[in-house]
């Protein structure tokens, strides 16, 4: 753990280890980034080095001591971590929340409270935190973590010292799956999928994500050629992947993406499959720039219908036709676009 162990954010860890070396913590931190780029590794890490025994000269924690072996196991008593119970931080979460930050820390000089995400906090649960923000208890410090402040009410924002996190340059991600054993190749390939998000570069990293893609790749543009029996068929056994089924529209989504930047720019420089650049650069040369927008949108709306637990057979097919329907030129006269077109329109569209 500690600030040594961060991948990027250089800015951000500098911000706060001034802080730290001039013993002026904010009160509230907005920690403001896509998901999976390091934000509660960071927070984590602040957390430990101001409870740290045995804080190094530049102002890192040791990871050796007792108090920070405690925060990277995720159990000492002045780091509280808040999470959503049934996908909303609550009022009563808060309410509890403040009664223990009213105390003196137990072990620690600094009490720590991490809202993660912050956008889970129920309009009520925010006015709650609004005081304690502002004023709280003691030597206590929050980190509200957010993708933006979209989800946030203005006082709330307002009250915290804003750090931004961007992604993760894929150059440092490859060179830290690289140094876990992943050879050079494949981590610039996982790399380039996870779009600057470390934790989705580990997450990749631990199963078959590129062999799963070229598999699926490999069985759906036949399919979409053969016809609506094979589409079918093959929406069939997608379907019944269930632990697999998201990371197949996640795949195809970016894919799809990846064939519409492609034919666009003219190349595949900036698309995340680099890895298959000639695939792309071939399939994209082939395929109508307007017809690849339109997958892009099925193929979201269809990953967005299932998280609302749509039926996952139906949703695949229809998926494939809309697909067959757009990206294969023969079959716009099969009698079967205009059923099909905005089946997955996102809503508001």
């Amino acid at each position: 753990m500690g600030f040594a162990g961060i991948l990027g954010h250089e800015r951000a860890v500098a911000l706060l280890r001034l802080a730290l070396r001039a013993d002026r913590m904010a009160h509230a931190y907005l920690f403001l980034g896509p998901p999976g780029v390091g934000k509660r590794r960071v927070a984590t890490a602040l957390a430990q080095a101001a409870n740290c025994l045995r804080p190094l000269p530049d102002g890192d924690a040791c990871g050796a001591c007792a108090a920070c072996r405690k925060v990277t196991a995720g159990v000492h008593p002045d780091v509280l971590l808040v999470t959503p119970e049934e996908g909303a931080v609550r009022i009563e979460q808060v309410r509890a929340l403040r009664e223990e930050v009213a105390r003196r820390p137990y072990e620690g000089r600094r009490r720590f409270a991490l809202v993660d995400p912050a956008e889970a906090l129920t309009e009520q649960a925010q006015n709650a935190l609004l005081k304690t923000l502002e004023e709280p208890a003691g030597p206590t410090t929050f980190v509200l973590l957010a993708r933006q402040v979209g989800g946030l009410l203005p006082t709330v924002v307002s009250r915290c010292q804003g750090v931004t996190f961007g992604p993760v340059p894929e150059t440092l991600i490859a060179r830290h799956l690289t140094a876990g054993g992943i050879a050079a190749d494949r981590a610039a390939a996982l790399a380039a999928l996870a779009r600057g998000s470390v934790g989705d570069a580990l997450a990749l990293a631990g199963g078959a994500v590129l062999e799963n893609r070229d598999a699926l790749l490999g069985r759906l543009f036949p399919a979409l050629e053969q016809g609506p029996a094979a589409c079918v068929e093959l929406a069939d056994e997608i379907a019944r992947e269930r632990e697999g089924l998201g990371e197949a529209l996640d795949l195809l989504l970016t894919w799809c993406r990846d064939l519409l930047v492609t034919a666009v720019l003219g190349h595949p420089g900036l698309a995340a499959n680099r890895d298959r650049a000639d695939a792309l650069a071939a399939a994209a040369a082939r395929l109508p720039a307007k017809g690849l927008s339109e997958a892009v949108a099925a193929v979201a709306a269809a990953r967005e219908a299932l998280e609302g637990y749509a039926n996952p057979r139906l949703t695949c097919e229809a998926l494939l036709f809309t697909l067959r329907d757009l990206l294969v030129p023969a079959a716009g006269g099969d009698g079967h676009g205009s059923r099909r077109e905005g089946q997955f329109r996102r809503p508001g569209a």
